[in-house]
Protein backbone atom coordinates (compact mmCIF):
# COMPACT_ATOMS: atom_id res chain seq x y z
CA UNK A 1 0.00 0.00 0.00
CA UNK A 2 1.44 3.77 -1.18
CA UNK A 3 1.01 6.44 1.41
CA UNK A 4 -0.89 9.32 0.56
CA UNK A 5 -0.15 12.85 -0.37
CA UNK A 6 -1.32 13.77 3.08
CA UNK A 7 0.95 11.60 5.25
CA UNK A 8 3.62 12.39 3.43
CA UNK A 9 2.86 15.89 3.89
CA UNK A 10 2.90 15.75 7.29
CA UNK A 11 6.32 13.60 7.28
CA UNK A 12 7.72 16.63 5.63
CA UNK A 13 6.41 18.70 7.81
CA UNK A 14 7.60 17.55 11.07
CA UNK A 15 11.42 17.18 9.66
CA UNK A 16 12.41 20.61 10.04
CA UNK A 17 15.43 20.16 12.00
CA UNK A 18 15.63 20.87 16.09
CA UNK A 19 19.35 21.22 16.86
CA UNK A 20 20.31 24.89 17.72
CA UNK A 21 16.50 25.09 19.34
CA UNK A 22 16.30 26.82 22.93
CA UNK A 23 14.76 24.01 25.63
CA UNK A 24 11.17 25.58 25.55
CA UNK A 25 11.52 25.65 21.57
CA UNK A 26 12.45 21.96 21.63
CA UNK A 27 9.18 21.10 23.90
CA UNK A 28 6.96 23.41 21.85
CA UNK A 29 8.10 21.17 18.49
CA UNK A 30 8.02 17.64 20.38
CA UNK A 31 4.17 18.50 21.60
CA UNK A 32 3.40 20.18 18.31
CA UNK A 33 4.78 17.34 16.73
CA UNK A 34 2.88 15.05 18.82
CA UNK A 35 -0.76 16.75 18.34
CA UNK A 36 -0.05 16.53 15.09
CA UNK A 37 0.38 13.01 14.96
CA UNK A 38 -2.77 12.35 16.99
CA UNK A 39 -4.33 14.47 15.10
CA UNK A 40 -4.06 12.76 11.60
CA UNK A 41 -5.08 9.50 13.51
CA UNK A 42 -8.06 10.86 14.31
CA UNK A 43 -8.93 12.24 10.84
CA UNK A 44 -7.99 8.91 9.39
CA UNK A 45 -4.41 10.43 7.63
CA UNK A 46 -2.53 7.69 9.57
CA UNK A 47 -3.89 4.51 10.80
CA UNK A 48 -3.34 3.30 14.80
CA UNK A 49 -1.43 0.20 14.80
CA UNK A 50 1.15 -1.29 16.97
CA UNK A 51 3.68 0.55 15.59
CA UNK A 52 1.85 3.93 16.09
CA UNK A 53 0.80 2.47 19.47
CA UNK A 54 4.27 1.46 20.49
CA UNK A 55 5.89 4.67 19.06
CA UNK A 56 3.51 7.65 20.80
CA UNK A 57 3.63 5.99 24.08
CA UNK A 58 7.26 6.29 24.37
CA UNK A 59 7.12 9.88 22.87
CA UNK A 60 4.64 11.04 25.46
CA UNK A 61 6.66 8.48 28.39
CA UNK A 62 10.24 10.79 27.22
CA UNK A 63 8.24 14.12 26.97
CA UNK A 64 7.10 13.58 31.19
CA UNK A 65 10.38 12.78 31.89
CA UNK A 66 11.50 16.27 29.42
CA UNK A 67 13.37 14.44 27.23
CA UNK A 68 11.93 16.99 24.33
CA UNK A 69 14.08 15.59 21.23
CA UNK A 70 13.64 12.18 21.95
CA UNK A 71 10.28 12.87 22.62
CA UNK A 72 9.68 14.49 19.18
CA UNK A 73 11.87 11.63 17.63
CA UNK A 74 9.81 8.98 18.95
CA UNK A 75 6.62 10.63 17.59
CA UNK A 76 7.98 11.05 14.17
CA UNK A 77 8.97 7.70 14.29
CA UNK A 78 5.18 6.49 14.45
CA UNK A 79 4.89 8.13 10.28
CA UNK A 80 8.35 5.80 9.21
CA UNK A 81 7.24 3.95 6.06
CA UNK A 82 7.17 -0.15 7.10
CA UNK A 83 10.64 -0.94 4.79
CA UNK A 84 12.47 1.39 8.11
CA UNK A 85 10.77 -0.49 10.92
CA UNK A 86 12.37 -3.77 11.36
CA UNK A 87 15.35 -2.81 13.49
CA UNK A 88 13.96 0.40 15.09
CA UNK A 89 14.65 0.06 18.84
CA UNK A 90 11.02 1.41 19.96
CA UNK A 91 9.78 -1.76 18.34
CA UNK A 92 10.79 -3.13 21.68
CA UNK A 93 8.99 -0.85 23.85
CA UNK A 94 6.24 -2.63 25.41
CA UNK A 95 2.32 -1.16 24.81
CA UNK A 96 1.71 0.62 27.68
CA UNK A 97 -1.44 0.29 29.81
CA UNK A 98 -3.63 3.13 29.58
CA UNK A 99 -2.05 4.36 26.43
CA UNK A 100 -3.40 2.04 23.97
CA UNK A 101 -6.68 3.73 22.28
CA UNK A 102 -6.30 7.21 20.72
CA UNK A 103 -8.71 8.57 23.18
CA UNK A 104 -5.91 7.22 26.41
CA UNK A 105 -3.56 8.66 24.28
CA UNK A 106 -4.60 11.98 23.94
CA UNK A 107 -5.67 11.85 27.38
CA UNK A 108 -1.47 11.04 28.43
CA UNK A 109 -0.16 13.61 25.98
CA UNK A 110 -2.15 16.00 27.58
CA UNK A 111 -1.62 15.18 31.45
CA UNK A 112 2.24 14.83 30.04
CA UNK A 113 2.10 18.96 28.78
CA UNK A 114 -0.05 19.96 31.87
CA UNK A 115 3.04 18.76 34.06
CA UNK A 116 5.69 21.22 35.46
CA UNK A 117 8.49 21.67 33.49
CA UNK A 118 11.53 19.37 33.96
CA UNK A 119 15.29 20.00 33.70
CA UNK A 120 15.34 23.90 34.64
CA UNK A 121 16.55 23.96 37.85
CA UNK A 122 20.53 22.60 36.86
CA UNK A 123 23.18 25.44 37.73
CA UNK A 124 20.29 27.93 38.84
CA UNK A 125 21.44 31.34 40.60
CA UNK A 126 21.65 30.72 44.79
CA UNK A 127 21.22 33.31 46.97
Amino acid sequence: MSDSPDLIALRKSLAAAAEGATPEAGKQMAQAALRQILGAIESGICPLGDWERRCLAAAITSLRGGKSNEARSRARQALWPDENRRNAAVSKFPPRPGMITLDELKREFEAAIAMPGRGGGRGGKTT
